[in-house]
């Protein structure tokens, strides 16, 4: 067995071999079942007494029950038995028990992941294991599969209990296994961006673990927060984040039960029935709205191994290629453009509007790192380009489509591609009067993410060592200090409107805003954008032909 193991996936036989030892597997064994006993003995301990002869009242009990409580009266058959709703009981083990995994494995698997990658860089072994034949995706599916094998072997003894559960608690089997395959979506997911965040250079190494598992944990909780209130769907982008949570697939099996709202006090049938995705409802039926969460899952998979790849060989490499932005951008702006549009009521799309920029604007933020390259980097290409002269690539060619070059014109067509995107739905809904604060806010946030953009590439292209945290800093600092100051100054949108046209949310202020004070802003942002890419374009000649200098006069020495 340990052969064919090997010949599969030498990672990964690598992982189960320093990590499947006895002392190992004892403690994930008593940890799993003691777990699984206090959870037992907790919901045994709700049950009605049958040694006491008073008046009881249980979660479990099918009698009277007093208003804004979840105890009921508990009665007894005419064998004198307590009348217990063993359905509810099981279905709440049941859910205790998704919960409880749910966090572990997403949790406690991202951080174990992380840990691990990065204390491999740190002892330089993962740079012996990049140089091994094995393809990334090989090196990096035996890692997510082998280093918390022990954490999969306590979900797995927890199982037979799980199930148990759900059957008793009358939730049909193949519910049952569409929540455990968007359970493993979900970990397949959450552990790419885990991979992905542990290969890139942005924080201290022992800090990484801690903020990514932090992150999720924070998620987690949110989302089941949300996931448990009545009123959890809110009709705006936000929505689609929940889509992130594989809790959310509880709701169909708590709706399998055919308990009532006023028995189940958690994961409420409205949860999923009253999503929609531009005006369609496809989350009411549980097949397709599983088959919806495990394709989102899928799909944002799929473009975390894109840069999972890329890096894993390379770790100068760009996260995507500028091909691969482009494809991203249209198929995030889609599906966030769907949340977008869940309602036709002029004073909700306003506001939902706003909410999409904020969206963009972080895509574009992850664009910006994930597409710029680095001063060594840009300096190569320079001194590509100045030897060849007329004879390379077209310059154009290389912007839109080169890996090396600065990635300014590559952020203005995924900018394009969003707005022309977003812009027919405009005219479709109605805006009524806010129809022409809602496009030109769109142009003009435009207009800052693309000025953002040329600044974060421009200080990418310094001499200093720290330039990442430097561009960091700077981008967020553009981005929060004028809402800071604003709020210091306590000034109005009326009386603050210039300022507000030169955040990345302009649109809050265009209705008190006059078209000369339009123009001036998007004049000014413009004209921003021409003097940093002039200058850009200067330092890259200098550096190319300077470089070249270098090189043709120590070829010369020799």
């Amino acid at each position: 067995m340990m052969d064919n193991i090997l010949n599969w996936n030498p990672q990964f036989f690598r992982e189960i071999k320093g990590r499947v030892k006895q002392r190992n597997i004892i403690i994930a064994s008593v940890s799993s079942v003691v777990t699984q006993l206090l959870i037992v003995l907790y919901y045994l301990g709700e049950l009605p007494d049958i040694d006491l002869g008073v008046t009881q009242r249980s979660r479990y009990c099918f009698g009277f029950v007093k208003s804004y409580s979840s105890q009921h009266l508990c009665e007894t058959d005419r064998l004198g038995d307590w009348v217990i709703n063993w359905q509810l009981f099981w279905l709440d083990i049941f859910i205790c028990l998704s919960i409880i995994s749910i966090f572990s494995l997403l949790v406690v698997g991202t951080y174990m992941l992380i840990a691990d990658l990065t204390k491999e860089e740190s002892k330089g072994t993962l740079n012996f294991i990049r140089l091994t034949p094995q393809t990334a995706s090989s090196i990096l599916t035996g890692k997510i599969l082998g280093v918390p094998i022990m954490l999969y072997s306590v979900i797995l003894l927890a199982l037979p209990l799980h199930f148990a559960a759900g059957l008793n608690a009358h939730i049909p089997v193949s519910l049952i296994f569409g929540f455990y395959a968007a359970t493993i979506a979900s970990c397949a997911f959450f552990y790419s961006a885990a991979i992905l965040l542990s290969l890139l250079n942005f924080a201290p190494v022992g800090f990484k673990a801690w903020l990514g598992s932090g992150a999720v944990l924070f998620f987690l909780v949110s989302a089941t927060g949300i996931a448990m209130h009545t009123h959890s769907v809110s009709n705006t982008a936000l929505d689609w984040l929940i889509i992130f949570y594989p809790g959310r697939v509880l709701t169909y099996l708590v709706d399998a039960t055919y308990l009532s709202n006023t028995t189940v006090d958690y994961f409420h049938s409205n949860g999923l029935t009253s999503l929609l995705f531009y005006g369609q409802s496809w989350w009411v039926k549980p097949g397709m709205g599983i088959s919806l969460i495990l394709g989102n899952y899928m799909l944002w998979t799929y473009w975390l191994w894109q840069g999972v790849k890329r890096r894993f060989h390379n770790p100068t490499n760009t996260i995507l290629s500028k091909e691969q932005s482009y494809w991203l951008t249209g198929w995030f702006v889609a599906i966030s453009l769907g949340f977008t549009l869940q309602t036709t009521r002029n004073y909700h799309l306003f506001h939902n509007f706003i909410l999409l920029q904020c969206f963009l604007l972080v895509m574009f933020l992850g664009l910006i790192a994930a597409l710029s390259p680095h001063r060594q980097t840009l300096h190569d290409w320079a001194r590509y380009r100045h030897q060849l002269g007329k004879e390379g690539n077209k310059l154009w060619k290389e912007l839109i489509w080169g890996e090396k070059s600065p990635s300014t014109v590559a952020i203005a067509i995924n900018i394009t591609i969003a707005v022309v995107y977003i812009l027919p739905s405009l005219f479709l809904f109605p805006f009524k009067g806010d129809l022409s604060h809602v496009l030109w806010g769109l142009l003009i946030s435009a207009s800052v993410i693309l000025l953002y953009a040329i600044i974060a590439q421009l200080i990418l292209s310094m001499k200093s060592p720290k330039r990442a945290i430097w561009a960091s800093v700077s981008i967020l600092s553009l981005i929060i200090v004028p809402f800071v100051c604003l709020a210091l100054a306590d000034a109005s949108l009326g009386d603050a409107t210039l300022v507000w046209l030169f955040t990345f949310l302009p649109t809050a202020a265009l209705k008190h805003a006059s078209l000369s004070t339009v123009m001036v802003a998007i004049l000014g942002q413009w004209l921003a954008i021409a003097l940093l890419g002039f200058q850009m374009t200067r330092q890259l000649r200098q550096a190319g032909s300077s470089e070249t200098k270098v090189l043709f006069s120590s070829s010369n020495v020799n």
